[in-house]
């Protein structure tokens, strides 16, 4: 039943921000349609499943913060190796497709001329 209610509360949300187009400010309808979604997910935060819900956000968020970000001077080295990889990779497969090809065309030109 209350995610019944959640889910006509953030409907009624979506519906108003549409029908009050061009006669409402942009920002009045914006901020209707962000308490419609608060409104709902406190709803729905009623029902067991809805704790549960929340509870795992909650869990995400505390392993989120655990993670430890690299720093910009290591975020540009990994860049920096990757684009070099990347480039190294595409000769050498520019460079092997070239020599398949010669092999190839050599192949069908000598069979073809026979």
């Amino acid at each position: 039943m209350f995610w019944a209610a959640g889910l006509l509360v953030l409907l009624a949300g979506v519906a108003a921000f549409f029908y009050f187009d061009g006669e409402v400010m942009t920002l009045v309808r914006v901020l209707g349609l962000l308490a419609s979604v608060v409104v709902a997910g406190i709803i729905v935060g009623q029902t067991p499943r809805g704790r549960e819900m929340f509870g795992f956000v909650r869990e995400a968020d505390v392993e989120r913060r655990k993670v430890v970000w690299p720093t910009r001077q290591e975020t540009l080295q990994t860049t920096l190796v990757v684009l070099v990889i990347t480039v190294i990779v595409a000769i050498m497969l520019f460079i092997m497709d070239s020599i398949f090809g010669w092999v190839v065309r050599r192949l069908i030109g000598a069979a073809g001329g026979s």
